[in-house]
């Protein structure tokens, strides 16, 4: 007898990352775990994480990013101090629609006027319990981090479902790339 709400699983994709644009304060929401915004770009970035635990395992990479303790949904920042937000496989630990929309929208709050918004994000079915995401990463100095992603299935989170929420909120899409099981989006704050 077959599970009526299955777990999916991806295959492993291969994704090369790249450095970001300028030389700005980068905020990385969710940047916890693998930490990889914070191995790219290091004192540039400001990373939070909802979970000391996943800091302390991205930390052990021993990058100079600033790391705090915070929930995505009320920044304690002010408005208008990053040139660029992050949110790299961290909207899918964000079960329920209203909380990504709180998010993005403190993304477009502490965003200075034309400042970048750069998501990457696993396809995740409508259907499933869970969906285990398996990727080898490719950072721009070469290094390999492979690693896979376990979040709450049936969200039914697509690029076109997060365009419009990013559209909603006021930002304008520069680039969008659909991969199948994973996608980028690229926008930035009019």
């Amino acid at each position: 007898m077959s599970e009526p709400y299955p777990h999916i699983e991806t295959a492993l994709q291969d994704i090369r990352l790249q450095r970001l644009r300028g030389d700005g304060l980068i905020l990385d929401i969710g940047g916890g775990g693998e930490g990889l915004v914070s191995r790219i770009e290091n004192e540039r970035v400001c990373a939070i994480d909802i979970r000391m635990s996943e800091i302390r395992e991205a930390q052990i990479h021993g990058q100079s990013s600033n790391w705090i303790v915070a929930d995505g949904r009320n920044l304690c920042f002010r408005d208008e101090v990053f040139d660029i937000v992050t949110l790299w496989f961290s909207l899918g630990f964000m079960s329920n629609w209203t909380i990504k929309h709180s998010v993005i929208e403190e993304a477009y709050r502490v965003l200075r006027e034309d400042g970048q918004l750069s998501i990457l994000a696993s396809h995740i079915p409508a259907s499933g319990a869970s969906l285990i995401f398996w990727a080898n990463f490719t950072l721009p100095d070469g290094t390999l981090s492979k690693t896979g992603y376990g979040v709450r299935g049936g969200q039914n989170q697509t690029l076109t479902r997060v365009s419009e929420l990013v559209d909603d909120i006021g930002f304008e899409q520069l680039q969008s790339e659909d991969h199948g099981d994973w996608f980028k989006l690229v926008a930035h704050k009019r």
